[in-house]
């Protein structure tokens, strides 16, 4: 119970120092540390996972940890966020991302109330999940595609942003490590558990779709919006636009992630990493060819590169410290106190079904990972629900869903990070326009579960 104790006053501290103006990485990085002493002082856990070598001075192994995340967060998730808002940023030099505003505004500038268009961007994005079941991977290249062609609408950033951030909130990819750990957990093929995942998913996602017209709509008055005299501009004429073909140009990384997944080629396997140099190099060919110079279309590879240092410095090193303060968390062993308590209360089924989504929301909320979350959990419902004479399946899917709907409001969650530095908004900014829109989606996918599942 102390662990638990612990870590509530640590995220309270760290919270109220974060909003009074405090450096956010700093902070979450000396929570983590702080909370991996305790595991260490109080003999709660190992302060390293099995897999990070100590130093054998327990005083330095979080700093071990810290070097390990720097490694493997820089080098894997990192990466790929950087080149992919590299990417980005080459797009807003060649103009790319201004052909494709340009030839959407016309054509749905006929919609009268703009906030429908959130409705359309959010079914898109959540299907497109199906290629790409990454929610941070998912996140940057709709803020490459959709989030331009939205502001450019007159859209607000607050609310293309959360659009964004919250479009994997409900999985239905038979792509995602959850769905493919969840099922063999219950015993049942991957497709036999999706036969049940995915109706009810997809009724919660027209519902957050719903969600997000009513809210947005309402924040953005709230906040007292309208379309400013820079963004009428920027739909204005450009002296010197670039041409239509363009448009293509900053879809490449999304078209060659699905047409080279397993629901297409399955022959050919391309990383996010490796489209995306691919897809920068098209980009300044294209580029060479308009300018008819070689050097203007190299140095145009200047804006990439200052866009993956951008990245670097604002999203990646935020990544990593909540990397660390998850970790934290999770080293004093108060979550697994939290399942086991609500084990232990002799609740009938369906409260113990949502104790156990609300626990594991609760985890991913604070951690900033869905699968991190949901995966720490996930071996034990099977038992509890035989123990119980349950449906494991509907067991299971509400703390599947509710990680994922969790994570899309969590401000530590690499989906907002990248979404909010994308937007030049912070987190808070963007949690604020996805919270509610998640919580109607655990709503409407809890009552689906019981009706359609259990």
């Amino acid at each position: 119970m102390i662990q638990i104790l612990v870590v509530l006053l640590v995220i309270i501290a760290a919270a109220r120092l974060i909003l009074t103006g405090y450096k956010t990485e700093a902070i979450l990085f000396m929570a983590g540390i702080i909370l991996m002493a305790c595991t260490g002082l109080f003999g709660w856990g190992d302060v390293l996972p099995a897999k990070v070598a100590s130093t054998n001075l327990a005083a330095f192994d979080p700093f071990k940890f810290i070097s390990y995340m720097l490694g493997y967060r820089a080098g894997g998730l990192g990466l790929t966020i950087m080149v992919l808002m590299g990417f980005a940023e080459l797009m807003t030099r060649i103009k790319a991302d201004a052909v494709i505003v340009r030839l959407a505004v016309k054509p749905l500038s006929i919609v009268k109330n703009k906030n429908i268009l959130l409705f359309f961007g959010y079914i898109i994005g959540a299907s497109l999940q199906l290629a790409i079941p990454s929610a941070t991977a998912l996140a940057v290249l709709l803020m490459v595609t959709l989030y331009p062609i939205l502001t450019g609408l007159g859209i607000s950033r607050a609310s293309a942003s959360g659009v964004i951030a919250s479009t994997l909130g409900l999985t239905l990819t038979p792509l995602g490590v959850d769905a493919i750990k969840a099922s063999e957990s219950v015993g049942m093929g991957l497709m036999d558990y999706l036969s049940y995942q995915a109706p009810t998913s997809a009724v919660a996602i027209v519902a957050v779709g719903v969600a997000h017209v009513m809210w947005q709509s309402h924040q953005d008055k709230k906040d007292g919006y309208v379309i400013d005299a820079d963004l009428e501009a920027a739909t204005a004429s450009d002296p010197d636009p670039a041409p239509n073909i363009y448009a293509i140009l900053p879809m490449l990384p999304i078209i060659a992630a699905i047409m080279f997944s397993k629901l297409v080629i399955s022959t050919i396997h391309l990383d996010v990493v490796t489209i995306v140099l691919i897809s920068v190099f098209i980009s300044l060919v294209f580029e060479g060819i308009k300018t008819r110079s070689l050097k203007e279309s190299l140095d145009c590879f200047g804006a990439f590169m200052k866009g993956c240092g951008n990245a670097l410095t604002g999203v990646v090193f935020l990544l990593v410290a909540a990397g660390v303060f998850a970790y934290g968390i999770q080293s004093t062993g108060a979550i697994n106190h939290l399942i086991e308590s609500a084990q232990g209360a002799g609740m009938p089924t369906l409260m113990l079904t949502l104790v156990f989504a609300v626990v594991v929301g609760l985890a991913a909320l604070v951690m900033g990972s869905g699968n991190a979350a949901f995966l720490s959990f996930v071996d034990i419902v099977p038992t509890v629900a035989h123990s119980m004479g349950a449906n494991p399946v509907a067991m299971m899917l509400p703390m599947q869903q509710a990680s994922a709907l969790a994570r899309a409001a969590s401000p530590v969650a690499a989906c907002v990070i990248v979404s909010a530095g994308g937007a030049k908004l912070s987190t808070f900014e963007v949690v604020k326009r996805t919270s509610v829109p998640m919580l109607v989606g655990f709503v409407v996918h809890f009552i689906a579960v019981m009706v359609l599942v259990n």
